[in-house]
């Protein structure tokens, strides 16, 4: 009997505990929605009474790949030879969209094709947290970034609403972000279009949606139709070997080790362009080298 009053006094502190509804720092949360926008209370309490926190989702945002792994690691993860080839096919099943994405857009078929196969596989993988679990997790229980994941739960509430999407079940990955090219809320709301032409905007579902909101993103975000993406230099003789573009108003410089060689790049507007998808260096060279290789 002593037993049995031991472990519901656990089940019932598990509970309180997990709960956001609970957390003094979730009341600004549920003010915002319900006095800014329009949200019932009953609704947002009843959601983030139900969001848990989920200890993985801390672990894995507070050791990213991209800035705990080398560079060798990294790149052997995201180009090899199962990907390409189902890189290869994706672009083949959808060669119409991508090409009307490019030409709408001036993003190339490559790019966006492999910005879609780093993040989810061209769609297989697109994450298995709740949504909700993983943004109530991180404003609540992760400071270091507690800000800007508090602003994405509440793009979150409203990205559901406008979308018509299932807020305790939506899934993607520990940070919140979600669909073939894993949007975050904010990102979702601001870019995702309407590619085929149905009444709405899905980056779940629709592989045409997806193609054209990834494409619209990198040209917001001043992706260059006739750009370059990066140009490898000699670093003692960085002037006689890199010229830059007219065109080009931004550039960056890059320094990978591969083996035991150093390589160095200039990064152009367009490699900056997909470092606004992902903030990462190596995110952004994994892309090119990718799309190089699904190039026919």
């Amino acid at each position: 009997m002593k037993k049995i009053i031991l472990i519901l006094i656990s089940i019932s502190s598990y509970h309180v505990e997990s709960s956001y509804l609970n957390n003094d720092d979730s009341i600004a949360i549920i003010d915002k929605l319900v006095n800014t926008h329009g949200f019932e209370k009953t609704y947002v309490e009843k959601v983030l009474s139900n969001a848990q926190k989920q200890q993985k989702i801390i672990d894995s945002i507070s050791k990213p790949a991209e800035f705990t792994w080398t560079w060798d690691r990294y790149k052997k993860l995201f180009i090899e030879e199962k990907r390409i080839k189902n890189g290869k096919k994706f672009i083949a099943d959808n060669l119409k969209t991508l090409e009307r994405a490019e030409k709408t857009y001036g993003v190339p078929k490559e790019i966006i094709t492999a910005i879609l196969g780093v993040e989810t596989r061209y769609g297989k993988i697109m994450g298995s947290y709740r949504v909700i679990d993983s943004l109530a997790t991180l404003s609540f229980d992760y400071p270091r970034r507690e800000s800007f994941f508090r602003r994405e739960l509440i793009e979150f509430f409203l990205l559901t609403r406008e979308n018509n999407i299932d807020i305790t079940s939506a899934k993607g990955s520990y940070a919140g972000a979600m669909g073939y090219g894993q949007f975050i809320s904010s990102s979702y709301r601001a870019y995702a279009v309407d590619f085929n032409g149905d009444g709405s905007a899905d980056l779940f579902n629709s592989v045409d949606d997806a193609i054209g909101s990834v494409a619209n993103y990198l040209s917001v975000h001043g992706w260059k139709e006739e750009g370059s993406i990066i140009k490898e230099v000699d670093i003692n003789n960085v002037r006689k070997n890199y010229i830059p573009d007219e065109k080009l108003t931004k550039f960056i410089s890059l320094r990978f080790k591969e083996g035991e060689k150093e390589l160095f790049f200039i990064g152009d507007d367009n490699f900056i362009a997909i470092t606004k998808y992902n903030i990462s260096h190596f995110y952004a060279m994994a892309v090119y080298y990718l799309s190089e290789e699904l190039k026919i």
